[in-house]
């Protein structure tokens, strides 16, 4: 882990941008310490699941303020498919868990140590931010050290991708956290996983917009 860190903190530092992902659970004072807790593991085990993408740097997962958060993305091109999987992750646990996430992509120093609250630089403070700014009606959001072309595009796409996501059911965000994961796995094989008909996949996956969100990671990715 600390010989990946350090690997990351030369790649920003000779001009690789991060995608550090900022956020918290929503209502979190209504939720019982138990659930809390049992939805920032949630959290922590997809960020360790991005760690293990292919190409993909150390996602470190910190906790703080009680139900705050922070992590890296494996990529800046990959931000979305990130949020969107550490979405899947809570919402397979409780249809009623969810978290507002902050994208911020630009450079960061990281420390050796891999502990996320002593690195800094432009994509941490874009990042909490965003965060910080966030609309009511908002719960995904994303910003540029140096904002591109595009940039009101993208944000558009995380908007609609953040409304899609928010109607996924505990059994849809089960099998989205697969179809998530770069080199998905087919249905056939979903539904031998579950011990359900293919026909049950397919129909859980078209329900919770996994063609349509696909595409978008797809254009953001390419």
């Amino acid at each position: 882990m600390v010989r990946a860190m350090a690997q990351a903190q030369t790649r920003s530092q000779s001009g690789a941008d991060l995608a550090v992902l900022t956020g918290d659970i929503v209502r979190s004072s209504k939720l019982a310490p138990e659930t809390l807790d049992a939805a920032m593991a949630g959290l922590a085990r997809g960020a360790a699941a991005m760690g293990r993408w292919e190409g993909s740097r150390d996602a470190s997962f910190d906790r703080f303020r009680g139900d705050g958060w922070q992590c890296l993305a494996p990529s800046p091109a990959m931000a979305l498919r990130a949020a969107l999987f550490l979405r899947a992750h809570l919402r397979a646990l409780d249809r009623e868990i969810d978290t507002r996430v902050s994208v911020g992509i630009g450079p960061g120093a990281l420390a050796p140590s891999g502990d996320l609250a002593a690195a800094s630089g432009p994509a941490f403070e874009v990042s909490g931010r965003g965060l910080d700014g966030m609309a009511r009606a908002q719960q995904f959001a994303i910003g540029w050290a140096s904002p591109p072309p595009a940039a009101a595009v993208v944000g558009a796409v995380y908007a609609l991708a953040d409304e899609i996501s928010r109607l996924w059911t505990p059994r849809q965000a089960e099998v989205l956290i697969e179809t998530l994961s770069p080199g998905d796995e087919r249905q056939k094989a979903l539904a031998a996983q579950r011990g359900v008909s293919q026909q049950a996949i397919a129909k859980r996956l078209s329900a919770g917009g996994d063609w349509a969100l696909q595409r978008a990671m797809a254009a953001l990715e390419a």
